[in-house]
């Protein structure tokens, strides 16, 4: 595979990326944040469950 074919290709996943974040933020956005935890509590409970 030459080097501009790696490109194109490289190109294409980086969109393809993009859009798929997209969606989860707009998905995430729509649910809003009813269950959603800040920060600082999902860091706190990261830390019961390490230690």
């Amino acid at each position: 595979m030459d080097i501009q074919e790696y490109q194109r290709l490289r190109r294409i996943v980086e969109q393809a990326e993009e859009v798929w974040l997209t969606r989860l933020a707009d998905e995430a956005e729509s649910e809003g944040t009813e269950k959603s935890v800040s920060f600082e509590e999902m860091a706190a409970l990261l830390r019961t469950h390490d230690g």
